[in-house]
């Protein structure tokens, strides 16, 4: 008899999460467990007791306070491991960080402060964790004006609005969905 893997789902009211809940649906073979923005955090506690991994997508990225970066990316992930720790849980963690990892601006270091709990999580218990640095990821279910340029330009195209290229010369790395969740 074959067991589901039971993977939590962090933010599964997002873009990626969207499509990865649809491809695991093709899959069959996985039993998702969805936290989202409105469950509380506390819940994570009950939520991994007994999961076989983690793919943890949440996070903030256009927030109306700077100080919502922290509580949403850095404070969430500390919840998730000591959730995972209280439960004697040794899982491993998938993690979507973002190429803004790289920069010095607000979003950038909570991403880069996420990173860090990851790593360290790891180091203290000794399980896997996976960071990717995603860059601009588009395709079905992304938002124009908010999580994909490709979007933004395909809905101001075809809405004859106005297109705004602020770099000519910048060169704007893609992956499209279905690649990544494959």
């Amino acid at each position: 008899m074959n067991k589901n893997i039971k993977v939590l789902i962090t933010d599964t009211n997002g873009f990626i999460a969207k499509n990865l809940l649809a491809h695991f649906r093709e899959l069959g073979d996985f039993e998702v467990i969805c936290f989202s923005h409105q469950t509380p955090e506390q819940d994570l506690f009950k939520l991994v007791v007994d999961l076989d991994a983690v793919v943890h997508l949440a996070g903030v990225n256009r927030p109306q306070l700077p100080s919502e970066f922290i509580s949403g990316n850095v404070d969430l992930t500390k919840t998730l491991c000591q959730a995972l720790i209280h439960n004697k849980r040794n899982i491993p963690i998938i993690f979507s960080s973002s190429t803004q990892a790289e920069l010095n601006n607000p979003y950038g270091k909570s991403k880069r402060d996420t990173e860090i709990i990851l790593r360290q999580y790891a180091k203290d218990i000794g399980a896997c964790v996976y960071i990717y640095r995603l860059p601009n990821v588009f395709g079905k279910w992304s938002n124009p004006n908010y999580n994909s340029v490709v979007a933004t330009f395909c809905h101001n195209i075809s809405h004859d609005l106005p297109i705004s290229i602020n770099d000519e010369n910048s060169i704007i790395n893609l992956v499209y969905i279905d690649d990544l969740c494959t």
